[in-house]
């Protein structure tokens, strides 16, 4: 093939292709390269670097093939690598422990050895800063590390880098190591470079550079990269140069190859890539080798393997041929007795090339073929017969034939079918209570051909009849259980044996009773709430039946028991009982209720006393009455007795003058049995307000409503004043005077006595 006006799109792969009447071969692949260079960018570029750090200039990137050679320059001239200058592989200019002199302009010139093409590119302008600043020791970096490198196997040498800055540079020092082993051959350029000649497989591993400042006490800085050696694909196992295969068949076409990396595999037929995720008679094995299944005519041809990876490409072929052969049964059906409803298959295994076609009669009546497919008759890949399932009618003499191009070829079987055996009327879940009689039922219905044997089974285990005669199983198949209690409860399985095909029900059994006590009642005061109890309980056996509610019964102060609560939710576990009289004494007990009935009271809780509390009403039917004119008797009747709150300690009776802002006066009485006090030392003649309280040992209750009574009249402790006498005639005497003042009189005025003096002496 001749390529004329070579340019840029004529690089590529090329592969030749060769035919004759065999088939076709691919030539392995030719690259063509096209030398050229474009241009380098446009425009001048600025960099900045402090002072005592490395500057890293990059070569501005410029379009070749092959990569060009780059030569540095500063002011026209040419810069050489040197203890503080590195040229890195990437071409990148690399200036360390930078100075004030190192400030210019850099600049690249590009050469291309294929087409002799010569570009220079725009100046970079270098400027450094900080100058003139103390020149303090700078730890070792690594500017430019070890990179991850793969080169094929048998290459002349391949190369790795590590350029790295400190001040002061002079005591820089790169030490290498392979797989944590030192290195001293193959080190150039100050250490920065590590050159393998001829790198074989050995060569691979993990290289590292430690850039070191020797007397001093910084910390050394490590890096590494990985070194991979690939190598070119071999063939471990060819396929033989020419194959034959029947048609129809599977056909196994070997390829196995090695490399670094692995390779991967393509196959070809006839220069055409063999797309096996399009191709479903066509698998790719993993080592591999080409798998046809089902061969046709056309798959003969030239199959070319293609062993691929980064390190290169080799390729091997073979020839395919496909040849036929005449029908043979090699495994024909067998008579065969089935139960109805039930699977059989009638073998029809062949061999011949072409795959004979497959067709199954019954008499005169086709059942299947590869064109003819009756419901319940299926033909199986292997040319068997499947009947699924299979009925009564089925019975019958059956033919499988087998033809092809080459001929025809038959075999045939009897096929009986039994009525199968079956559980009709099955047992069904039952729950009866304890004591009773349970009964399951198992009606079958079977070929009167065959004879049946019942077994019964609870929970897995067959079912003793012997020595129990509370269980009893009759000619029917059904069992009986009498007196039943707690241990009949489990699955119980019927299973109906015989040669017509077994089958087998199951049931539970659930026997109820009435439910257990609940357990470990307590009771206890609450923290949350006054004159309330907290009541706990764990849940018990509910006798395998749901329980309904719970009744809770409580006793008060030792009184008999009475409901508190009739249906307390079957869930719960406490309950709060509220409402209770303090300084009053409770005990409590639970049953549970089932659909069976109501079981046992739990056991009584320890007897719980509510705390006293100050009487919650005031002493009843309070009266006063006046007794003399400095004295009032004061009578009452205690509080309703559950109002108390506890023993009563006494009363507290208190008074003061009715009306007016002044003080309470209070009277202590510490005998409860008394319900009568005298007030003494009153005032004559005084209306005082009066209240009773009664307390006990936790305080004070309420106050009675007030009640106002006046002390008895007194005498007046002032005369009248002002008396004048005068005689207003022979026999009579005119008395007059002024009435004393009221607070005085002590009482109500009735009127004045005039006494007769006795005379003077």
């Amino acid at each position: 093939y001749m390529i004329t006006s070579l340019d840029r799109t004529h690089a590529g792969f090329y592969r030749c292709i060769v035919r004759n009447r065999m088939g076709a071969l691919l030539q392995r692949q030719t690259e063509v390269q096209v030398a050229y260079m474009g241009s380098f960018e446009e425009g001048e570029k600025h960099q900045s670097v402090s002072h005592g750090e490395a500057a890293v200039i990059r070569a501005p990137r410029i379009a070749s093939f092959p990569r060009p050679q780059v030569t540095w320059f500063r002011d026209g001239r040419k810069i050489p690598p040197s203890s503080r200058i590195a040229i890195t592989l990437e071409n990148t200019l690399v200036i360390l422990s930078t100075v004030a002199p190192d400030a210019g302009r850099y600049y690249v010139q590009a050469v291309n050895d294929k087409n002799g093409d010569n570009k220079t590119s725009q100046p970079i302008t270098l400027a450094v800063e900080n100058v003139g600043g103390p020149a303090d020791p700078i730890a070792p970096t690594i500017i430019i590390p070890p990179k991850n490198t793969s080169v094929v196997a048998g290459t002349s040498e391949v190369t790795m880098e590590c350029v790295a800055n400190a001040r002061p540079l002079i005591k820089l020092h790169i030490i290498w190591r392979k797989d944590g082993a030192l290195l001293s051959g193959g080190i150039s350029d100050y250490n920065r470079r590590l050159t393998i000649p001829n790198p074989t497989g050995s060569d691979a591993g993990y290289y590292e550079c430690e850039a070191v400042l020797r007397s001093s006490s910084v910390p050394s800085v490590v890096r590494g990269a990985y070194l991979s050696v690939l190598e070119p694909p071999q063939f471990v196992k060819e396929p033989e140069r020419h194959i034959t295969a029947e048609m129809e068949k599977v056909v196994d076409v070997p390829c196995r190859a090695k490399g670094v990396p692995p390779p991967s595999i393509t196959w070809y037929k006839d220069a055409a890539v063999v797309e096996v995720e399009r191709l479903s008679r066509f698998r790719q094995r993993g080592d591999g080798g080409l798998q046809i299944s089902g061969l046709v005519p056309d798959d003969t041809g030239m199959f070319q393997c293609f062993a691929h990876n980064a390190a290169g490409e080799v390729q091997t072929s073979t020839y395919l041929a496909v040849t036929s052969i005449a029908p043979n049964i090699t495994r024909g059906p067998l008579d065969s007795t089935v139960i109805d409803g039930m699977s059989v298959v009638l073998a029809c295994e062949t061999s011949g090339a072409p795959r004979p076609a497959i067709t199954w009669q019954k008499g005169e009546r086709i059942l299947a073929s590869g064109s003819v497919q009756l419901p319940r008759f299926t033909l199986l890949e292997s040319g068997s017969l499947l009947v699924s399932p299979t009925h009564i009618s089925d019975a019958g003499t059956y033919t499988c034939l087998a033809t092809n191009s080459r001929g025809v070829d038959e075999a045939s079987a009897d096929l009986v079918v039994w009525a199968r055996t079956r559980i009709t009327k099955p047992p069904q879940d039952q729950s009866v209570i304890k004591g009773t009689q349970a009964s399951m039922v198992c009606g079958v219905t079977h070929d009167p051909r065959v004879a049946i044997r019942y077994v019964w089974e609870k929970d897995g285990a067959a079912l003793s009849m012997e020595g129990n005669p509370r269980i009893r199983l009759d000619k029917n198949g059904s069992l009986h259980l009498s007196q039943t209690w707690s241990g009949d409860i489990g699955t119980y399985t019927c299973q109906v044996l015989s040669a017509g095909g077994n089958d087998s029900r199951s049931a539970h059994l659930r026997v109820r009773q009435l439910p257990h006590a609940p357990e470990h009642p307590v009771a206890t005061l609450s923290t949350a709430e006054r004159r309330a109890i907290n009541l706990t309980w764990a849940k018990p056996f509910d006798g395998n039946s749901p329980l309904i509610r719970y009744i809770l019964e409580m006793s008060e102060n030792n009184a008999p028991w009475t409901v508190l609560l009739a249906s307390v939710d079957p869930e719960a576990t406490s309950v709060m009982v509220k409402g209770l009289v303090p300084a009053r004494s409770y005990q409590f007990r639970l049953c549970a209720v089932n659909d069976v009935g109501k079981g046992q009271f739990s056991k009584d809780t320890e007897r719980v006393s509510l705390p006293e509390e100050p009487p919650t009403a005031p002493p009843q039917n309070v009266i006063a009455s006046g007794r003399t004119n400095q004295s009032i008797m004061i009578q009452w009747q205690p509080p309703p007795e559950s109002h108390q709150n506890g023993l009563l300690k006494g009363y507290i009776i208190r008074y003061c003058l009715a009306g007016l802002p002044v003080g309470y006066q209070f009277k202590n009485i510490t005998d409860a049995d008394v319900n009568n006090l005298l007030l003494e030392d009153l005032i004559i003649w005084t209306n005082y307000e009066i209240e009773v309280a009664a307390y006990n040992s936790a305080g004070l209750g309420v106050y009675s409503s007030k009640v106002t009574e006046w002390t008895l009249q007194g005498v007046p402790t002032v005369p009248p004043g002002n008396v004048h006498a005068e005689a207003t005639n022979s026999t009579t005497i005119r008395f007059t005077w002024n009435a004393p003042s009221p607070q005085f009189i002590n009482g109500i005025n009735q009127g004045y006595k005039v006494r007769e003096a006795p005379p003077c002496p």
